[in-house]
């Protein structure tokens, strides 16, 4: 039963592998890559949200620029884990079909 799905619904539990892991990488490698994610995520919000608060402050213009920053930092970062973990295993997943095919 090695190696095998843990049934519908459940995540594979081969020893060795985390959750949602590759099978050619450590499953630490793959934590820290996520928590990088995460970070970038926070950060870009966290930084474009501050640059929005001092743009505030000198226009007096409320919470506008507080609020786009936000928002566009939320998205910058949205995307930049949405690139890394989608596009790229879609680039992965071509890449694994091409070494079969040869």
């Amino acid at each position: 039963m090695s190696g095998e799905s843990g049934g519908p619904g459940r995540p594979d539990r081969t020893p060795g592998r985390g959750v949602g892991t590759s099978g050619d990488r450590p499953a630490a490698s793959n934590h820290s890559e996520l928590a990088g994610l995460g970070l970038t995520l926070g950060l870009a919000t966290v930084l474009f949200a501050l640059g929005g608060n001092w743009l505030d402050g000198r226009l007096g213009t409320g919470p506008l620029f507080v609020l786009l920053g936000t928002f566009v930092g939320f998205g910058g970062g949205f995307w930049s884990m949405y690139s890394r973990l989608v596009l790229r295993g879609r680039d992965d997943e071509a890449d694994r079909d091409a070494e079969r095919q040869e």
